[in-house]
């Protein structure tokens, strides 16, 4: 019995770093976190900050760090986010060295505004001569209180089903807005692997092989086969079929007609 055949031309190596394409640093954006209660929060923060190329992580007033906890969440790849963690006593001082402070909200008021989404405020925040940007996240129960708001220029809050449904986990907000200033630094970080398309050749030798199999199994009529098989070629046509696709056809074909031939043995 014959082998199905593997499509080699979607299996692809893992990508080059060379490979990478260049995007805009977002070095310069450090995120601050004011009055944290959980060290989950700051070692997924972490976590996130590391993921998504931010810059440092200061938190401001922490409840209490259990380092710990913080570093399980964190993992290896936020280790080094933690480790180089300032700690601050107040907002004020912490936000004394940024050009520019964002401040995060999940509440809508006149004096929280105006808003914007992560995407429409990212690439605002990106250039050759960017400002040094501090993304700011309040506690996890309450967010930013007014009187923090009134030390922030920008004003940012992510979309949700509904107001009612605004409060994002912390550490999940800080890899909302990472996300957006990735994509909008330069896009997906690697290129999308190249596909060999089939030729022509290849297609309509495959298109013959379905034809002649689909007649043997009686499922397309021997007279006008061809007509009927252009409903089945419109399924096709609808994607850009690869060479190891249409060499991987003409093997299901083959086995199709190894089975019809060999009925008795499959008994």
């Amino acid at each position: 019995m014959s082998s199905p055949i593997e499509d080699k031309s979607r299996s692809t190596p893992p990508p080059d770093p060379a490979d990478r394409v260049r995007v805009a640093s977002r070095r310069h954006i450090d995120v601050i976190l004011h009055c944290p209660q959980m060290s989950e929060n700051i070692g997924g923060s972490a976590r996130a900050i590391a993921n998504m190329g931010l810059g440092d992580l200061i938190v401001v007033s922490p409840r209490k760090i259990n380092d710990e906890l913080a570093a399980a969440m964190a993992t290896p790849q936020g280790e080094q986010i933690l480790k180089n963690m300032r700690v601050r006593d107040s907002l004020r001082a912490a936000v004394e060295p940024y050009e520019l402070v964002v401040g995060t909200t999940a509440r809508i008021g006149s004096r929280r505004g105006p808003l914007l989404s992560p995407r429409q405020l990212a690439p605002t925040l990106l250039g050759l001569n960017p400002p040094k940007v501090a993304l700011v996240f309040g506690p996890e129960r309450m967010g930013l209180s007014t009187e923090d708001i009134r030390l922030c220029q920008r004003f940012v809050r992510v979309p949700t089903d509904n107001p009612q449904t605004g409060s994002l986990n912390l550490a999940q907000a800080v890899l909302i807005m990472g996300y957006e200033l990735l994509l909008a630094a330069g896009g997906e970080p690697y290129p999308p692997p190249p596909i060999k398309a089939a030729t022509q050749l290849q297609l309509n030798d495959m298109y013959d092989d379905l034809e002649s199999t689909l007649v043997k199994i009686g499922f397309l009529p021997e007279t006008n086969s061809g007509h009927w098989l252009m409903n089945i070629k419109k399924i096709f046509n609808r994607g850009l079929l690869t060479e190891g696709e249409s060499h991987l056809l003409r093997g299901v074909c083959r086995q199709i007609r190894w089975a019809v031939n060999n009925m008795k043995s499959l008994d």
